[in-house]
């Protein structure tokens, strides 16, 4: 039992001396587009060239955080509804 109790200490202080890398800013826009549908179209398929290129190797085939931000404001840009008409 006194084993048990030595390890936890140093497992503890082993990871709380090594600072966490920061998080890829890619996956916070990359997310975004997890389980939403993408109707057919210029869309889709610029979506699918960013993931075929991410899902490529280790440097995610050099895909940015801009190249991501831009395809999600012009898919958010499809979902708008147009302004409504003032009755009159």
């Amino acid at each position: 039992m006194s084993t048990e109790a030595t390890e936890k200490p140093s497992k503890e202080a082993a990871t709380a001396d090594t600072p966490r890398p920061p998080a890829d800013a890619r996956l916070k826009v990359l997310k975004k587009f997890k389980g939403k549908f993408l109707p057919k179209g210029v869309l889709r398929d610029r979506h699918s060239a960013i993931m075929n290129r991410w899902n490529s190797g280790d440097d995610h085939g050099g895909v940015t955080v801009e190249e991501l931000k831009t395809l999600l404001d012009d898919w958010k840009g499809t979902r708008e509804k147009p302004p409504r008409k003032p009755k009159g």
